[in-house]
């Protein structure tokens, strides 16, 4: 590799390590490319970067960023999957994929500047997506003004229950 093309990737990394919300590193080996192929469309639908980095490159351009705690974790074959929008998608990814193929392994991750191990992409896959959690909050905000009404509307709707018991019994009396 040419030193022009060394500096490119370094910049590259750099300016991912720099953007990205998340960044999970995983290993390629052992896997055939129909199951790397099936992994980028996975990534690309969710919409999570993945590329294979030179780890001496992306150790270099660590430096001065948040990914600066993976450097350990770069060694062998490294692929890089993140995420601009959404910090959840690059783990979800990763973890899914290692359901479906077991050759494949992922190492380490980052989040805000935190390393995170195995299990801690595994319980950051677990939590809802950017897209989910905004659902979320729109229901939430919808079923406060529901139930509000609901409860002011709830002693009106017993009187007219209480009086339309009284008319009933009335009727019957007569």
């Amino acid at each position: 590799m040419e030193k022009q093309q060394k500096q490119e990737q370094i910049d590259f990394c750099k300016g991912v390590f720099a953007q990205a919300e998340s960044l999970v590193l995983a290993s390629l080996t052992g896997l055939k490319s129909s199951e790397v192929a099936d992994l980028r469309k996975k990534a690309r639908a969710s919409s999570v970067s993945l590329r294979v980095v030179k780890n001496t490159l992306a150790q270099i351009a660590s430096d001065g960023t948040g990914a600066a705690v993976l450097k350990d974790d770069m060694v062998g074959p490294t692929v890089m999957a993140w995420s601009v929008k959404d910090p959840v998608s690059p783990a979800k990814i990763v973890v899914d994929f290692k359901k479906i193929v077991d050759a494949f392994n992922f190492r380490a991750g980052f989040i805000a500047g935190r390393r995170l191990d195995v299990e801690g992409i595994k319980a950051l896959a677990n939590m809802p997506s950017l897209d989910e959690s905004r659902a979320q909050l729109l229901g939430l905000l919808g079923a406060v003004p529901s139930r509000l009404l609901a409860q002011i509307q709830a002693p009106s709707s017993h009187v007219v229950g209480v009086l339309q018991a009284k008319i009933d019994k009335e009727k019957e009396v007569v």
